[in-house]
């Protein structure tokens, strides 16, 4: 007799006592007597621990592959709102320059920013406009928002456009409703000064800053910023009042520059 029939033989016992209990539960669970049946919830009740070790690991599983699914699911969400953002950045700035076109009744051509401080002694940009598109020396130059220029060389396919922030800059503007009129310069940033402005002038924080009809280069009720400060000067019949510009000059990329004529 072979060794392993020997074991089979000195454990039969054991084998046959698990296959009778393993039918044994076989056919309880499969029994729908009542007594059976309770029996079987109490069984149920009293092994449960065995299973929760499982029901745990399967847990864990089915959230891992949950958390994968939903980690996946927020990538694509960013990304289609990263997206939804520039998008959106672009269509306000795209409407802005639709309706300031709109509510101006100009000869306004579209320009874009080919590079900045082209000029090193003196605030400007680089436009791609030029000759051939009918602009010339001192046309004014705006943003969706306002005045942010004026040009000041042209050649045949480009222009330099001196900036609202150059120490020279001049122009006569208007402050609304009261149309007191001064002379405005660039202070610092966006911040800009009105000079020789009446100290008789009824003017308040807020008040509208527009170009007059005084000013020579530039069409009269361009909006240029708002009102921040009002300093009245002493032994003097003028006050200074600062504004701030409507137009962002440090996020210029798209220009207007108003045409003479037709």
């Amino acid at each position: 007799m072979t060794k392993t029939e020997l074991i089979l033989k000195k454990k039969l016992d054991i084998y046959i006592l698990f296959v009778c209990v393993f039918f044994s539960f076989i056919l309880i669970f499969n029994n729908n007597n009542q007594k059976i049946q309770k029996f079987r919830s109490s069984a149920l009740d009293t092994f449960s621990f065995v299973y929760q070790p499982f029901n745990w690991l399967d847990n864990q599983i089915f959230l891992i592959k949950k958390l994968e699914v939903l980690s996946y699911e927020n990538l694509k969400l960013n990304l289609e709102n990263q997206i939804l953002s520039s998008n959106k950045v672009e269509n306000e700035r795209l409407r802005d320059l639709l309706k300031f076109k709109k509510r101006n009744e100009l000869n306004l051509i579209g320009a874009d920013i080919l590079s900045k401080g082209v000029n090193a002694n003196m605030s400007s940009v680089l436009v791609d406009r030029g000759l051939v598109d009918g602009i010339e020396r001192n046309n004014a130059v705006l943003s969706s928002r306002g005045v942010v220029g004026k040009i000041v060389f042209v050649s045949n396919n480009h222009s330099g456009v001196q900036l609202v922030s150059d120490v020279d800059f001049r122009v006569s503007v208007k402050i609304m409703p009261s149309e007191a009129e001064g002379i405005m310069r660039w202070i610092k940033n966006d911040i800009c000064e009105i000079a020789e402005v009446q100290s008789t002038s009824d003017i308040e924080i807020g008040d509208i800053v527009l170009t007059s009809n005084l000013s020579i280069h530039f069409p009269e009720s361009l909006p240029v910023g708002e009102v921040v400060s009002i300093h009245k000067k002493s032994n003097s019949s003028n006050k200074v009042v600062r504004m701030k510009l409507f137009s962002d000059l440090a996020t210029l990329n798209q220009l207007f520059i108003v045409r003479k004529g037709e």
